[in-house]
């Protein structure tokens, strides 16, 4: 359960430790209110109830549980610069994983990467930094960086993972796939990155590139599922078709509602405002099953080689 305490929680325990009390409003905070009513080694002041002060078994637990982790977070932040207030929103986890990462400075700054990757790597999902402002600025700060370097914007970029004569095209909307080009290899496709909204670029596409098979790979979502909408439409003036890729089975479905994420389904349009005709009855379903729950299926968690082996086979 401590793994969610924030820096605004871990300072109050530290401040009743020392202080024997604290008014910060922190009662909410689940763990908090499991000091207080289960386990009963804080209280409520009987003339403040407003103030935390501490209760018996208190000190050995904070002792036990926190006082070193505390101490050696706090002077982790201080150390690079990033301040250690009541303000910071830092979970302890968080903040662990930050020494983490500044203990193998060298060696990621030696690699180049993108947020999507990163931030898969040191926290396990990969949108998990785009939407945490002070955590991103805090791991830019530790690797002495303004962006990581493969988020650099320029424009009408196509990153690619080529392959001599390919069976077809797939287009991601993010990035992590084109990072792991053994995919490209042993399916014997041509992996593209557009820029997740920025497809213009698919205007200047060869001619001798038209005749493979297009398939577009994105989170199952409004804003993944509005963006193959356009690029559909695009390439229809070019009297080219694009494919869906479903996601393989079992499907990891997540609430759209999660800290990281930020496209919600319209409930109040048919289809959430997307257009019936552009998908088949299998996709369907799919979809109104993942509004009806509001949920989505994020790109990262699919098994791509096995969709594609699928959707080739299946041609």
């Amino acid at each position: 359960m401590n793994k969610k305490i924030t820096w605004k929680e871990l300072k109050a325990l530290d401040d009743i430790y020392h202080l024997k009390k604290t008014k910060a409003v922190i009662q909410g905070h689940p763990y908090i209110s499991y000091l207080l009513n289960d386990k009963g080694i804080l209280d409520l002041k009987r003339d403040n109830i407003k103030v935390i002060i501490s209760a018996k078994g208190f000190e050995e637990f904070y002792e036990r549980e926190f006082k070193m982790q505390y101490d050696e977070a706090k002077f982790f932040l201080e150390s690079n610069g990033i301040e250690a207030n009541a303000k910071n929103s830092f979970t302890l986890e968080e903040v662990k994983t930050l020494m983490l990462i500044e203990e193998n400075k060298a060696e990621l700054k030696s690699k180049p990467t993108n947020i999507e990757d990163f931030s898969n790597e040191f926290f396990d999902i990969s949108k998990y930094l785009k939407n945490k402002i002070g955590l991103r600025n805090a791991v830019f700060k530790i690797l002495d960086i303004t962006q990581f370097p493969l988020d650099k914007k320029e424009n009408q970029w196509r990153i690619v993972v080529d392959r001599q004569n390919p069976d077809a095209v797939i287009i991601c909307e993010n990035k992590s796939f084109l990072k792991q080009p053994w995919i490209a290899k042993n399916t014997n496709v041509k992996l593209w990155y557009v820029g997740g909204n920025n497809i213009k670029v698919l205007d200047d596409i060869d001619e001798f590139e038209l005749p493979k098979p297009f398939y577009y790979c994105c989170d199952w979502d409004l804003a993944g599922l509005e963006i193959y909408e356009r690029i559909k439409r695009k390439l229809k003036l070019r009297n080219k078709d694009i494919i869906l890729l479903y996601p393989n089975l079992p499907h990891k479905k997540i609430s759209t509602y999660i800290a990281y994420h930020d496209s919600h389904w319209n409930l109040n349009k048919k289809l959430s405002g997307l257009q019936i005709e552009n998908f088949n009855k299998k996709e369907l379903l799919l979809i109104q099953d993942l509004i009806k729950n509001e949920q989505w299926i994020e790109e990262e968690s699919f098994d791509l080689i096995t969709m594609l082996r699928s959707q080739l086979e299946g041609r």
